[in-house]
Formats: structure tokens, sequence, C-alpha cells
């Protein structure tokens, strides 16, 4: 398999950059485009000289698809991803990929039974950026770290009939934008959460508009962690360690990333990136290729924590 032929399925704003993605992809194509409309999936086709568009059912039964990217609404995700893998195809889906363990640990299940591939499209945790960082700690750079905090919290401008105002698919910061500061965490520091406190202001719909989740891991290490869609905030990336620390702009698609250290030395690493999304895209390609079922760098297991997380009830709710 030279290379993985990709069907895009909901053509929608975030599918463009995963266009962009594949453009500069060692493995993949895109050969296909399925939406619920018909007229906007040929249109997308035609703007991008995609050979094949139509009905979502028209798409998945194409025997030349090998993996489909879902980018439809959030509430849509387990039923799409159940009916591309029961069509035979490996599976990478937007974030949010799902809101609740059950669910993730079903469509997993399903995936495992039908020997396909399955991944939520978290696109920082495959950063060059991220893995230098996860270098520098694991060669012990920064000491021992014992902080990090990290946030992505903006003013999402949208009438509210938008999903992410909505409290019954999981709208709000958490699941919206949550996924980014909780993934890098979550990548940097491998022990198991010990103590979790969430605190949270939410908006008339009664989604979260800002929520803060403080974490405890074993050995000692604290995280807090922001994100919000009615707070704009400089979103930064802050890993604090006994010999040093790392301050990362816009960490889920930054190409820069500095160490400084207490004795005066520092480092900065930079990597030419004209898409942030090709990197998983490639990781995916690599792992379909393998026969792997799953991603070593994002598997069911960290989709399970994850998700427990972002699920914690708030300690503290203000309207």
């Amino acid at each position: 398999m030279s290379r993985i032929n990709f069907a895009i399925i909901g053509p929608g704003k975030i599918s463009h950059r995963f266009v962009l993605g594949v453009k500069h992809s060692l493995h993949a194509h895109i050969i296909a485009v399925g939406a619920r409309d018909d007229q906007k999936a040929v249109a997308y086709a035609n703007q991008y000289d995609i050979v094949h568009a139509g009905s979502i059912e028209d798409v998945l039964r194409l025997p030349e698809v090998d993996c489909v990217y879902i980018s439809t609404p959030p509430a849509s995700h387990k039923q799409l991803i159940l009916q591309s893998l029961a069509a035979g195809k490996h599976v990478i889906c937007e974030k949010p990929m799902l809101y609740h363990v059950e669910d993730v640990e079903e469509v997993f299940a399903f995936a495992k039974e039908k020997g396909l591939f399955l991944m939520e499209g978290q696109k920082g945790l495959f950063l060059p950026t991220i893995a230098k960082m996860k270098e520098w700690i694991e060669q012990g750079v920064l000491g021992k770290v014992q902080y990090i905090e990290a946030s992505y919290s903006y003013r999402f401008v949208s009438s509210l009939d938008h999903w992410v105002f909505d409290p019954a698919i999981g709208g709000g910061g958490s699941f919206d934008v949550g996924g980014y500061p909780l993934s890098l965490v979550l990548s940097l520091i491998k022990k198991p959460v010990v103590d979790v406190h969430r605190n949270q202001v939410s908006m008339s719909t009664g989604v979260d508009g800002f929520a803060s989740l403080r974490l405890q891991f074993e050995g000692g290490c604290i995280a807090n962690i922001q994100a919000g869609i009615d707070l704009p905030m400089k979103n930064t990336g802050r890993i604090y360690g006994t010999e040093g620390y790392i301050f990362i702009d816009d960490f889920w698609k930054t190409n820069t990333v500095t160490y400084h250290r207490y004795d005066g030395t520092s480092e900065t690493f930079t990597i030419e990136q004209p898409s942030e999304f090709t990197y998983y895209i490639d990781h995916s390609c690599e792992c379909i290729k393998k026969g792997l079922l799953e991603s070593p760098i994002h598997p069911m297991s960290s989709h399970r924590l994850f998700t427990e997380l972002l699920n914690q009830s708030p300690a503290i709710s203000s309207t």
C-alpha cells in the first residue's frame, strides 16, 4: 500500500485545513468527499479536484477508499464512526470525537472487531515541537517536572443555536478546546492521576463558558488546565521543573519551542511547518500500513482517560 486513499465526510470549515495537511503529506491522498447535501459535496470536490463526490453512503461504498476523515458536528460522530467501520474503512475523527466513556469503549471495540484503525485527530500530540519537549523532559533538561499550566480559551462568536452552546450534545469550552491543554499535560506526565478538582463559570445555555481543571499526578506533579469559549486568554503551555522551564505559545500548532535552564543556558527548536495537520495524518497512515488498530501516541486508553477527565462534574458552578 503506497498511499492511503481518504474520503472526507462532512466538508465543513475545519476540513479545509485537513486538505492542506494532506497536500504536504507523504502518505495520504484525498479521493472522495461525502455530505448529507450532495451539492455541497460536489462543490467541495470541484474546489479541490477531488474525483468522487456524493452522499455519505455512496462514498463509503467506494472500494478504493481506505480511510475516512470525519469532520461533521460532534453529535453525529458516533453514528458515522460505526457506519464507516461497518463499511470496512479506517477512521480518523475530528475532535471532540466522543463525549462519553462508554461510547469510546464501544467504537474502539468495534474497530478491533473489524480489524480497523481508529483515532481522534488531536493534532497537537503529533507536532515535532511537542516531541522535542518530551525528549528534553526525558533527558532531564528541566530536572524533575513539578508544575504544568496550559490554556486554550477564546470568545466563540456565533448564534446560540450552534452545537458549542448546547449542553445536551457536549457543548462548552471543555470539549470544544479543553482537549488541547489536557492532551498536552497527559502526553508529558505519564503517571496516574490521583486527584482532580474542577471549577467552571456557566453560560446562559448551561454550558461551561470557562472551566479550570486541576490535576495532581502520582509522584507530586500538579497541572492546571483552562478552557473556554467566553473568555479570551493568552494561550500558552508552561512547564516548570527543578532545573528549568519551557513557555510555549499556541502549543497545539506552534513550530518553535525553547527551554530555559536556571543556570542561564537555553536551546530553541524550530521547524518549517506548512500545516500542523500533516503530522497526525502521516502518523495515522503509517499505523494503517503497519496494521495497527490504535495509535501508540493516542491509543484508546488515553481517549478513555481524556473523556473521563473532561466529564468531571464542577465542584463550584456559577451563572
